[in-house]
């Protein structure tokens, strides 16, 4: 028996295993794009076809702060909330407030003026209310005499008819 050792193969325990892993991860990836063409195909949201988010594109922060200000306080309540969070936020992480504020509504400018319109709009809805909208109505000395006059009519007519 001659058998030359030389001629063969020799292979590794890691070499399998590599090899394994290898067939795996291309099966996953044949998986996930069979997946994703299945989807694609089917699916009915036009924000989620060709790999999208899901979600319209933003077109302005604009938009986002008429959406605000159509709560009853116009957000304030929810502003000044935010306000506190980010407070807190900074004193936990030991960072500068105005980064925080700068992270979140762009810069402190935008986030005051978000802040005082609010604020504007709030009042000016208090103010609606408490101009005596859901008052009732004080009637003049007029109107008080003609609704006297009025009750006695409604009175004597009510004593002509017994």
């Amino acid at each position: 028996m001659n058998l030359d050792f030389m001629s063969l193969k020799t292979t590794s325990v890691a070499a399998i295993r590599d090899e394994r892993n290898k067939e795996k991860i291309l099966e996953r990836q044949k998986a996930q794009e069979l997946e994703q063409a299945t989807l694609s195909e089917r699916e009915l949201n036009p924000y989620w076809k060709d790999g999208g988010t899901g979600l319209p594109p933003e077109k302005d922060e604009a938009d986002s702060v008429k959406k605000v200000t159509v709560v009853e306080d116009a957000g304030l309540s929810w502003l000044r909330k935010s306000y506190q969070r980010m407070k807190e936020q900074a004193q936990r992480e030991k960072r500068n407030f105005e980064e925080i504020v700068a992270e979140r509504y762009g810069s402190m400018e935008a986030f005051q003026s978000r802040l005082e319109e609010a604020e504007k709009v709030a009042s000016r809805k208090e103010n609606y209310c408490r101009s005596g909208r859901w008052k009732k109505t004080d009637y003049s000395e007029s109107e008080k005499e003609k609704k006297e006059q009025r009750m006695k009519k409604d009175t004597r007519d009510e004593d002509d008819r017994n």
